[in-house]
Order: structure tokens, then sequence, then C-alpha cells
């Protein structure tokens, strides 16, 4: 879908453009005659002192002309053309005069003729009419005196000599007309992308105030799920709209040159998307019927990013503080949940300081021994572990409640808690493999320590763009592409095609089973979307695989609910897309569902259902 319609776009602000490029062109020629023309004496000098007087002061006429040209240029842009018509005519009717007014057709002056035709179609953006009339004044002016005198030993010359300006003038009108051309494909090029950035900002602004909006009202909520509701809803809409934007912006970026100055705006672009992105994950961070996707991650990258949005939860009387570990170690677990972690944390502190106070959030790498494990009170194993730390100086608890907090539903804040907030992060860290406690004294705050082992793989294997190089995402399979979204459908085939496969394109879940039917050919996969119309991803996973049982399956969908994560079974669970996606990351989940045998899990990536 196209950002803007062409043919509803007022051509005032082109021609207002093209008026401002003719205006700094001819002013830029009248500058040049100016100082050229008078320059040019030198040559009759030398080879007309006969009539170097006269001919000075023809130069002299023409550089006044010029100068005034010049200077009216800068106040009435608007009538730039003519002025640069009558330019190029005085220069060329002046070096025609001088060809008459001595050797007449056998003049070699007459080359100066093709200077300002070539100038003026070089310079100036026009249509041929534009550029081919001021040419034509300038080649009779050349042709009817110099006919007037021709005698038949100077027929040869002066066929060649105008043989020799016409060819100028149709080269001139060709490169004029060209100019043109690329100027107004520029400005419709500019206009798009102006008004794709416009849309991205407006996006990511309209979200912004959502995430505002939004999370003032969670605070408030009685029930965490009615959070998630809200939070699904939101980012399943945007998430589309994200994944069309990021992925037109890729298709672009790898379409231009890397000197090409539009790449600046197509980043701005695509920064723009990112940053939408980064706020709908902050928003599904309060919820907590998601699909975990854990990876190697660095948790003062997500502190850093997710410090804005905590400063808006806490309020202007709770003092932030972030002290985050220079040389911290990676971990595996999920980002969003562990921004889930932070938030749910940030939360309960908040609410133990009603009348102010400070959050301190703190990150730091331990290793556990026989000797020092047992300071805790926990038992933790021993090992290598990165501490989350967040403290506050609220009221305390006493002993009897900090055994309880971790219960389900279990809260202290009577009508204006839910219970859920602490249960939700014990059993993230529980899933991500870690461990949880909580020290607190009366009056003198409460601090939470998470453990999180430190993973053994790589932190920046997976980041590697060596390593991305080395993988072919290419293939040469079918694959039936189900989307009820127009926009993120038509990319998706898009890109798919780019890397090699045949599509099969599906809007809706009944035309899917009608292609699976009738297509005589081999279909090797089946992306489809999770949530839509009269029928679920898993539904029609299910109608297809019963008559087509090897074809291979990839859920993607920009929000799931507890209800549709029970859909994806042990079968399901590898295979999923979260939206919104990049081209790297669709073409390389791809490939690694075809890769993988049909009857085994991909525990590569394994995702896990946070019921």
């Amino acid at each position: 879908m196209n950002l803007v319609d062409y043919k509803n776009i007022s051509n005032d602000s082109f021609k207002e453009e093209i008026n401002a490029i003719i205006s700094k062109s001819v002013s830029i020629g009248a500058l040049l005659a100016g100082i050229l023309v008078p320059f040019f004496s030198v040559l009759d000098f030398i080879f007309k002192q006969q009539h170097f007087t006269l001919f000075l002061f023809v130069r002299i006429a023409v550089s006044l002309c010029a100068w005034i040209i010049y200077a009216i240029t800068f106040s009435n842009y608007k009538k730039s053309y003519y002025l640069g018509a009558l330019l190029t005519i005085i220069i060329g009717g002046s070096i025609a005069l001088m060809c008459y007014l001595d050797l007449g057709p056998a003049d070699p002056y007459y080359a100066g003729i093709n200077l300002p035709i070539l100038g003026f179609g070089i310079l100036l953006p026009m249509t041929l009419k534009q550029s081919i009339i001021p040419s034509a004044i300038v080649w009779l002016l050349y042709v009817i005196p110099n006919l007037l005198i021709l005698d038949a030993q100077n027929i040869q010359i002066f066929i060649s000599n105008n043989f020799f300006i016409v060819s100028t003038i149709v080269i001139s009108a060709a490169s004029s007309r060209f100019h043109l051309r690329q100027r107004k494909a520029q400005w419709l090029t500019n206009n798009k992308l102006a008004t794709a950035h416009n849309k991205i900002e407006s996006y990511a602004k309209d979200l912004e105030k959502e995430v505002d909006n939004r999370t003032k009202q969670a605070l408030q909520s009685e029930k965490l799920a009615a959070v998630g509701q809200l939070a699904g809803g939101i980012a399943h809409d945007f998430n589309n709209i994200l994944t069309a934007i990021l992925g037109t912006s890729q298709i672009l970026l790898q379409s231009l040159h890397e000197d090409d100055p539009l790449r600046e705006d197509i980043n701005t672009i695509y920064k723009a998307g990112t940053r939408a992105v980064d706020l709908v994950k902050q928003l599904l961070a309060f919820s907590k019927n998601q699909v975990m996707q854990p990876k190697v991650i660095n948790i003062n990258e997500i502190l850093l990013i997710s410090k804005r949005m905590l400063s808006r939860i806490i309020g202007e009387d709770i003092k932030l503080i972030v002290n985050c570990c220079e040389k911290l170690k990676f971990v595996k677990a999920d980002p969003v949940q562990i921004e889930q972690i932070i938030f749910n944390l940030a939360v309960n502190a908040r609410d133990a300081m009603a009348n102010g106070g400070t959050l301190t959030i703190e990150t730091s790498n331990i290793t556990l021994t026989e000797i020092n494990r047992h300071n805790f009170n926990i038992s933790i194993p021993s090992g290598d572990y990165v501490i989350l730390t967040v403290s506050d100086t609220g009221t305390g608890m006493q002993d009897d409640i900090r055994e309880k907090i971790f219960e389900p539903f279990f809260t202290t804040k009577e009508s204006l808690g839910t219970g859920l907030g602490l249960s939700t992060v014990y059993g993230i860290v529980k899933q991500s493999g870690g461990y949880i406690i909580c020290q607190s004294k009366l009056e003198q705050g409460t601090t939470f320590k998470i453990f999180l082992p430190v993973s053994t793989e790589n932190g920046n294997s997976e980041l590697s763009g060596d390593k991305k190089d080395k993988i072919n995402f290419r293939g040469t399979e079918t694959i039936l592409l189900v989307e009820d979204e127009d926009e993120v459908r038509k990319l998706t085939a898009r890109i798919l095609k780019k890397f090699g496969y045949t599509v099969l394109e599906a809007e809706k879940p009944v035309k899917a089973i009608a292609i699976a039917d009738q297509f005589h050919g081999k279909i090797d996969l089946l992306l489809t979307d999770i949530i839509m119309p009269d029928m679920n991803g898993k539904a029609l996973a299910d109608k297809i695989l019963g008559e087509h049982p090897d074809i291979k399956v990839l859920f993607t969908s920009g929000y799931i609910n507890n209800k549709l994560t029970k859909f994806i079974d042990a079968k399901f669970r590898s295979a999923f897309l979260q939206k919104p996606f990049t081209m790297e990351e669709l073409t390389s989940k791809i490939r690694t569902v075809l890769n993988h045998p049909a009857n085994q899990l991909i525990t590569s990536n394994e995702m896990v259902t946070n019921n």
C-alpha cells in the first residue's frame, strides 16, 4: 500500500520547488556570465583586434545585463525562468552579433553560441517547450543575419555550424527534460518519505500517549488480567502496523546504495518504528498472558530501556536510582518477562512509599560458594549468578506478612490490590531457573534480590552479523501464507519471494483450505496468523494437517492470550514468530522450521507458556 496517493498530490508545492531551483540556477548562470563574458575579451584582443573596442562594449553591456538579472532573481524568483531565457538570448545573441560583424558564417566564434544553450538546458529543469524556445531564438539570431551575407564558399561551413548548434539544442532540451523528470521523481519520493515519517511519528506519539493512559488505568485496576486484555488489543493492532513499516523500511534500505542520501530518511523511519516497538513491549510487560521466549541478554540494557517508563509509574515524589554493573554477565531469560519483573517490583515499592522516598535498582555479579551462599538464608546452589536488586525506603513488612507475599491473591492493599504482582514475579523467576529473596523490616524499607544463573552461551553470538552472513536463509519450497491484514500479507509474500520461495496467499482461512485442497504441487509450510476472523490459526492448522499431514506449521501473531496459548501444544510450541518481525527473523525462523525434522521439537529457542 502506497503511503502517498500520487494522483491526489497537488503540483503547487512541486512548482514552488522547481521555481526555487530555477531561481538558484539562473542566479548562478548570471553570476558566471557577469564574470566570464568580459573575461573573454582577451580572445578579442588576440584574434579580433580590428573590432576589439566594439566587442568590448558589447561584452560590457552583456555583463551589465547579467548582473541586473542576478539581482532581480533574489526579489522575484517566480519569474526566474523568463530571466534565464532572457539571459540565454542576450548572451547567444551577442555572440551571433560578433560573428556577423566579423567573418560572418565562417567565424569560429559560432562555437560560443553553444555555451549559453547548454548552460540553459543543463542547469534548469524544464519542459521541452520551455527549453527549446529560447534556444531556437538564439539559433535564429545566428542563422538569419548570416544567411543575408552568405556566399558560395562558406556554404559548407555554415551548414556544419548550424548542424552543431541544432545538435546542442537537442542535447540541451533532452538534458533539461531529464532534469525535470528526475526532480519530480525525487519530489514524489520525498513526499512519500515525509508522509511515512509523519505517520510513524504520529503512531509513536499516539502509542506513547495511549501507554501513559492505559498505565494509569492499570495501576487502579483490581484485576491484572484486565490490563493484559487491554495491552493485547493494542499490541495486536500496532504490531501488525509496525510489521509492515519495519519490513518495508528494510526492503528500501537494501535496495539503496550506501551513499544514497535517502538512506538517512529511511533510517529515521526505521528508528521511529523501532521506538514504537519498544513502547508496545513496555505495555505488554503489564500482561502475564505471554509466550516466554528465552534469549541470552544483558539485564543492564533492559533496565536502561525501562527507566523512562519507571519514572512515570512511580511518580515525581519518589527518587529513582539505577546502578548498573559495568561488566555484568549474560543470563538466559525472556527480556519482556524481565521487564515485567522490574515493573511489578517498582509498583510494589511505590505503593509502600505513599509519602515519597527512594527506589534503587542495581545489578551485580556474584559467585556463590559453600561459604557465602548461606548468608542469604535460602537454598541456592553454588555457581555464578547475576543479581537484580530492587530496594525501597517504604514502610517495610512484618515477618508473618513477608512469608506470604509470593502467594497468589495475597495482598495488604485491600480493595486496591490484586494479589498477583509478586506471585507473577516469583513464577517468572522460577521459570527462568532463578531464585528470589525478600529482606524487609518495619519502617526500614524492603529489598528484593533476584538471582539468575549466568548463561554459558556467548551473549554476542546471536547478534553477530558475521554469523548471520554465513547462514543461507534462501529456499525453493512452497509456502501457504494466511494473513488477514493486507499490508502484512503482501509484505511477507514479497520478502519470501525475494528469498526464492513460492508463495500461495490467502486472506481468509477458508481460502487457505481451498488452496491446500486444489494445489497440485507440494506445500512445504503453512505460515499462518493466529488471531483471524471466523477461524483461528490453530483450528486452520488442524484442518489442513488432517488432509495434508506432511505440511509443517509456523504460527505468527502480534499478541496471544491465555486461551490461544493453550492451543499451541507441544507439537507447535517452537514454531511461533512474534510480530513485529524483521526480514532476518522471518527468513531465519522459516529456514529453521523447514530444516528441522517434523517429528522432533526445536529446542534452540523453545517457548514456554506463562499460565
